[in-house]
């Protein structure tokens, strides 16, 4: 854990006030938060757990809950639920990252 009062706790601090980069790459971070969101919207349809279990078969179950409840937290996605399932789909702001995710695709090193 980072002290409150290092260098890099205060500019981190920095960035995430007044960088709006920083703060969307904060809501992106993680090993499978860009997979979930880039299915999600080639997909353009809600998902259930299961088709995300299929697409990451390497994936823990206690992880794809963890990444699917922090993106629904950040208002990336949001879960609704009908009978027996729940759907995952992107949100209005989960949409706009639309244009960013299609310049990471085609963005090569």
């Amino acid at each position: 854990m980072r002290k409150e009062n290092s260098i890099n706790a205060q500019n981190e601090s920095y960035l995430h006030d007044f960088c709006p980069a920083f703060k969307t790459l904060l809501l992106i971070n993680g090993r499978w938060k860009l997979n979930i969101i880039f299915y999600l919207n080639d997909k353009k349809n809600p998902a259930t757990y299961s088709d995300f279990k299929e697409l990451l078969p390497s994936i823990s179950d206690r992880m794809l809950a963890k990444q699917l409840n922090e993106l629904i937290r950040d208002d990336i996605i949001i879960k609704n639920k009908k009978k027996n399932f729940s759907f995952y789909s992107l949100t209005k702001k989960g949409k706009r990252l639309e244009p960013i995710l299609k310049e990471l695709r085609q963005f090569d090193m």
